[in-house]
């Protein structure tokens, strides 16, 4: 049965709650993987809405337990076999630093790196050829047999400005409200700073190499350092009611004045459908899932490889995740 854990509760009191103490040697360790601009699906989810967390037994890490180690198993079963050479583990999500590969982790204690959903271990990878794969092969076959983690979900809240004043989000929840976006806490990649958060939003608002900025509220007198630790773990934090937004502002390119503002329509998934794992041009879609798409009806080819299934009308809508691809227009 799922448990039903509220993140607004203090981290340290999420170990054990609602959990049995574990008798046997060997436990679960829970992980994450990101790239630096956001979250990978993980080939092995263990919950139908979020399938970007997994874990191992530590009994799998072959020892002597470092983070090299572990890096190593964690990137060989969700094929990324090389990629962990050059990435960063954190035991947290809220710490600043990575760990060194010869760091030695207790993997075989109740309360070490990874013994809770709300308390993963994290693996940073870069993103190279392996990550591509996983970002255009995310799916979500398999869904109906999983079970559903019943948190209570936190976003950070942000009001997107550019040269001239207000900009649609991508992110947007409310059809009055464009200007208003949220992301998933889970969705920054550590460390969880000021310069990580703007990376991300950047990204999943498609302004990366724009000159941004993060202000602190809506009264605009406190920019945001870059390297200011940002506590999403904890009830309360910048952006964390979606009265109080903090405020993302990026500079107009010549050629972004020449457009027209899109995608500022949000669609729900109603059904699951496991379509990127076929078709990598189509998002796969999770009841639930928030999309933003220009609500222009087009007509797309699902296909793998050279076989050609059938043309479905669709729309093209970009995920939580920044991605953009076709996706069905039997959502509302």
């Amino acid at each position: 049965m799922a448990k039903h854990v509220k993140l607004r509760t203090p981290l340290a009191k999420l170990f054990w709650m609602g959990r049995e103490e574990l008798n046997h040697e060997h436990r679960n360790i829970y992980y994450r993987l990101y790239t630096k601009e956001g979250r990978l699906e993980s080939n092995n989810p263990i919950f139908s809405n979020d399938r970007f967390i997994s874990h191992i037994l530590s009994k799998s890490v072959r020892p002597p337990h470092t983070a090299a180690s572990l890096k190593r198993y964690v990137c060989k079963i969700e094929g990324m076999e090389g990629s962990g050479k050059g990435a960063f583990k954190y035991l947290l999500l809220s710490e600043k630093k990575p760990l060194d590969d010869s760091a030695r982790l207790a993997l075989r204690e109740n309360s070490g790196p990874g013994s809770s959903e709300v308390d993963p271990v994290v693996l940073v990878v870069d993103k190279g050829p392996a990550a591509e794969k996983k970002l255009k092969s995310a799916s979500n076959a398999g869904s109906n047999r999983l079970s559903v983690w019943k948190i209570e979900q936190c976003f950070v809240h942000y009001r997107l400005y550019d040269d001239d004043g207000k900009a649609v989000s991508k992110m947007s929840f409310d059809e009055s409200n464009s200007s208003l976006g949220r992301i998933d806490i889970f969705t920054i990649p550590p460390p969880q700073t000021v310069a990580s958060l703007k990376d991300h939003l950047a990204h999943v608002e498609g302004v990366s190499g724009h000159h941004v900025q993060l202000l602190e509220n809506e009264d605009g007198e406190v920019t945001l350092s870059d390297g200011d630790a940002i506590a999403l773990l904890t009830d309360d934090f910048p952006g964390s009611k979606e009265g109080q937004p903090i405020v993302f502002t990026y500079a107009q390119s010549a050629s972004d004045k020449m457009e027209n503002p899109s995608f500022s329509k949000r669609l729900t998934g109603i059904s699951n459908w496991a379509g990127a794992t076929v078709d990598a041009t189509w998002h796969s879609i999770v009841i639930g899932e928030i999309f933003q798409t220009d609500g222009l009806h087009e007509i797309k080819p699902f296909q793998s490889g050279s076989h050609r299934y059938v043309d479905f009308p669709c729309y093209v809508r970009i995920n939580s995740s920044g991605n953009k691809a076709c996706t069905l227009t039997d959502q509302k």
